[in-house]
């Protein structure tokens, strides 16, 4: 009898999509490096160091005040003269979890509750405290007509919007997010037949 086995589990690598990348670092001399500088009055003393501050400030000679350096030393910083790239490894965290957007309101995907209204009326959408993040005019009014919208449960709320859903504006132009405090209410004019619009809205 044979026994199967298990598969065993991939090991993650660095050229997994959630694992970030490593950038490697430009190969680094003191000779190649920005902060290794030799002016004229610096000779005999042979390549300074000024990556860091002088270590003995109070000394004004050159090798005092900047430590001397061969041209194929490397403290493991810096970087090069001519093209900037870092001496020292630089890690780009790449995973998914990175590029992932910031909401200042919920994320209208998942947990939105959907309200379809395709005929003149007045609609309490929801109550209580939350946000609009989608309203979408599938078709227009066969004549005239607006979707107002309230923040509150009737039509006395303050109006946040009047959006023309008559024939005449064939691409009726929303915004989203909105917030609400009260509730969201909108009414569909008369007139607003053949009218069709979904709102995606969320309570905090």
């Amino acid at each position: 009898m044979t026994r199967s086995r298990s598969p065993r589990p991939r090991r993650a690598t660095m050229t997994d999509a959630s694992a970030p990348t490593l950038i490697p670092p430009t190969p680094g001399t003191c000779a190649t490096c920005f902060y290794g500088r030799q002016k004229t009055s610096d000779v005999g003393f042979g390549r300074l160091c000024r990556v860091h501050h002088p270590a003995r400030a109070s000394d004004t000679s050159p090798r005092g005040a900047w430590p001397v350096v061969a041209d194929d030393d490397w403290c493991g910083e810096g970087f090069d003269a001519t093209n900037y790239g870092s001496f020292s490894p630089v890690v780009v965290d790449q995973s998914s979890s990175a590029a992932q957007p910031v909401w200042i309101a919920p994320n209208p995907n998942p947990g939105g509750t959907l309200t379809h209204i395709n005929a003149p009326g007045s609609y309490l959408v929801r109550s209580g405290t939350g946000w609009i993040t989608g309203i979408t005019v599938n078709s227009m009014a066969s004549g005239s007509a607006t979707m107002t919208c309230y923040d509150g449960i009737d039509a006395t709320g303050t109006v946040i919007a009047v959006i023309d859903v008559s024939k005449s504006n064939p691409s009726p132009q929303t915004a989203a997010p909105w917030g609400f405090s009260v509730g969201f209410f909108v009414v569909l004019s008369a007139g607003a037949s053949g009218a069709d619009v979904t709102i995606v809205s969320h309570s905090v």
